[in-house]
């Protein structure tokens, strides 16, 4: 009964009203975003090498909430949130910095108030800057033109996913095919997840590869990014039930030309991040390459802080270069 008691605890503290920061102001307000350097190192274990660690801060009472991460070119990432806003972050000086007015909600209104806002994944077109967003929820694909047109697709491959665990993880592959995996495990099972390889954008129809990935047990894939050899790293992540709630994360490595229909698709996990600051909720992943040479890189993270005034928005950075992990 103890550990029921402390299961549903550790679930209002992640929930909404009970240990959250109060929301203060209107979303549509211009936001002040800073991110300043951390020196915290302690609790990264592994081959690839932290490069720098940053807090998120802002007075704005809508920022927070990360729950994505993508690329934008060489110099900058997008950032997406739990309640429907991106992000933009430049990249081109020594530290990341939030791009002036870049704060915007792109969630989905449907029939008067009803809104489709729970965002949990992105992946870009790097030629054009179409964006791609994944929904929990109603499991729903929505895809934003450069030109600010927006479609909205609900794929029936995804449709019997769980509604507080559905597509986690989402990454263009630079074929163009898109990798698509739920977080919830399938029923009856603690590690097997069902995922999707879309031939190409999700909202144009066709069949699907379903596949399924084994995590580890505990962990649950939340964010992907292709590397420039063509593997995916995936991002998983343990909750531990204590007040506050705590979590441990995991990057595997997967190569994709190993997906086959009705199969089970190999990973094996290459860092861990445990203890110490590195204990809150990361759930975005991105590699972005260098301008100068593309097989080299950083692999970057970033934390939901649940809006807890128990978490921090965290940005943290990895090197790669393509030769720590063969």
């Amino acid at each position: 009964m103890w550990r029921l008691a402390l299961l549903a605890l550790t679930v209002l503290a992640l929930g909404p009203g009970l240990f959250l920061r109060t929301q203060t102001g209107q979303r549509s307000e211009p936001a002040v975003v800073t991110i300043v350097p951390r020196a915290d190192r302690d609790g990264v274990s592994g081959p690839l090498a932290l490069t720098g660690v940053w807090e998120i801060s802002t007075p704005h009472g809508w920022v927070g909430d990360f729950s994505a991460l993508v690329p934008k070119g060489s110099t900058g990432l997008v950032a997406g949130t739990d309640r429907g806003f991106l992000l933009d972050i430049d990249l081109s000086g020594e530290s990341p910095r939030a791009v002036a007015g870049s704060f915007r909600f792109v969630g989905v209104t449907v029939r008067a108030r009803k809104e489709f806002v729970d965002l949990e994944s992105l992946a870009r077109d790097p030629a054009t800057g179409t964006l791609w967003a994944g929904f929990e929820y109603n499991n729903l694909v929505v895809r934003y033109a450069a030109d600010g047109a927006r479609r909205i697709a609900a794929p029936p491959a995804m449709a019997k996913w769980r509604r507080n665990s559905g597509p986690e993880a989402m990454v263009r592959l630079a074929d163009g095919r898109f990798l698509v995996i739920a977080e919830g495990p399938q029923k009856g099972s603690q590690t097997l997840h069902e995922a999707l390889l879309f031939r190409g954008d999700p909202l144009a129809g066709g069949k699907p590869t379903v596949f399924r990935l084994r995590a580890p047990t505990g962990y649950d894939p939340i964010d992907a990014a292709q590397l420039p050899d063509g593997r995916v790293l995936i991002l998983l992540r343990r909750v531990r039930y204590s007040i506050p709630a705590r979590f441990d994360t995991a990057i595997a490595i997967a190569d994709p030309r190993e997906i086959r229909d009705g199969t089970l698709w190999r990973m094996r996990v290459i860092e861990r991040l445990e203890g110490g600051i590195f204990a809150d909720d990361f759930e975005g992943l991105a590699y972005v390459p260098s301008a100068q040479d593309p097989s080299r890189g950083a692999m970057w993270v970033i934390t939901d802080d649940n809006f807890s005034i128990f978490q921090r928005s965290l940005l943290a950075r990895f090197a790669w270069d393509g030769t720590a992990v063969p």
